[in-house]
């Protein structure tokens, strides 16, 4: 039981909703786009997991088409000439309200980040650790790299005038489960936390928050809030569901606090994928394997393959960008021998920060933050 938050949880449904809503509807299928079983793998009715091999030929972004699909709900469809925005809130000096063409005048700026679900590698801690845990059974598909365009989230604070003892910022979106989480005033400000309008150059698609998004680089994806009509500023700490429920740490090694279950859930952790089916498959003899490493501490330093299991490691090349809070490709050329193996990626980003062996994971209830290396099963043929 949580205590002392009767007086400051924020509700999570406002009586005053339809004050703010665009004209919003509901499509009968969860998911708008083509979730074809070539690309996706689905969790439930509303939650599509990229196929890594299909990364392979990505030379960076991730098309939009390929961008994994996470939502706690239907994807609403939202008229763009009826959607408003609003800055709101004790926080600020005035209520602001801008649509869709003025925010689409107001200064902009692109950034070039990967979003990615908190639970992205959950099912590693049953298959590799033996724990239960809660929560959708993601492999490493729930990523996807992308640049977006939008204003940053300072333009539309500085505009209604930001109190001096303002400490939350709380997004919330359209979507039927009104998805909201706050943010310390320190990130809302920082340069690249933004309210994005472009994915890739083209206008946001329904499924990735059309009309537009927060992106919060480099922390967990449930900051980066979809459909976003409301953006709530507090002199007060705000405590929703998903800062004192859900998107915490439970579990024997983090301790509940007087407000939550656990602590809340900020940035992630380095990671690294193979671009393979799983299991793959090869021809023996020489192959070339290609995969992705990421980080949201900064760039990727260099990325040391196993082939054994773990035992020893050699050295990938880095191909093509690597942006901090984005990540980069790597491949490795080697000789294939028939029988079962492993290829198990380790990343290294620029502030020293390693992937560690999964002995040294810590485990939580629900599964989030799973950064330990991961062995991809391979079967080589004759």
């Amino acid at each position: 039981m949580l205590l002392g938050c009767s007086s400051r949880v924020a509700p999570e449904r406002s009586p005053a909703r339809a004050s703010f809503l665009a004209e919003v509807e509901v499509p009968q299928a969860p998911i708008v786009k083509p979730t074809p079983e070539r690309d996706f793998v689905l969790h439930g009715l509303a939650n599509a997991e990229t196929r890594f091999e299909r990364l392979a030929s990505v030379e960076y972004a991730t098309p939009n088409e390929l961008f994994f699909v996470r939502t706690h709900g239907a994807t609403p469809r939202i008229d763009a000439g009826r959607w408003q925005l609003v800055v709101e809130g004790d926080g600020v000096a005035r209520r602001m309200r801008f649509d869709y063409e003025e925010l689409l005048r107001l200064p902009s700026r692109s950034v070039t980040c990967f979003l990615e679900c908190a639970g992205n590698g959950r099912s590693f801690y049953r298959s590799l650790l033996g724990r239960e845990v809660k929560g959708e059974p993601w492999r490493l598909g729930a990523f996807g790299v992308a640049e977006w365009t939008g204003v940053p989230l300072r333009e539309l604070l500085d505009r209604a005038g930001v109190s001096d003892r303002a400490v939350d910022v709380m997004p919330i979106g359209l979507d039927a489960a009104e998805m909201r989480r706050p943010l310390p005033l320190a990130k809302a400000l920082e340069d690249d936390t933004l309210v994005a309008y472009l994915m890739n150059g083209e206008p946001l698609p329904p499924d990735h928050g059309f009309p537009a998004r927060l992106v919060v680089p480099g922390w967990v994806g449930a900051a980066s809030i979809k459909w976003v009509g409301k953006i709530r500023v507090s002199e007060q700490p705000l405590r929703v569901r998903a800062n004192t429920e859900d998107y915490v740490l439970i579990g024997p090694s983090w301790a509940p606090t007087e407000h939550a279950l656990g602590p809340p859930l900020t940035t992630q952790v380095p990671k690294s994928a193979v671009a393979l089916p799983w299991p793959a498959e090869l021809r023996a003899g020489t192959q070339r394997v290609v995969g992705w490493a990421w980080s949201p501490f900064g760039r990727i330093e260099r990325v040391d393959i196993s082939l054994d299991g773990g035992r020893t490691f050699r050295a990938a090349q880095l191909i093509g960008p690597n942006e901090p809070r984005a990540g980069t490709r790597w491949e490795l050329t080697f000789l294939a021998e028939p029988g079962r193996m492993t290829i198990t990626p380790r990343a290294r980003d620029a502030t020293g920060q390693v992937q560690p062996a999964v002995t040294e994971q810590p485990w939580n209830d629900k599964g989030y933050l799973f950064g330990a290396l991961v062995p991809h099963p391979v079967r080589v043929w004759r």
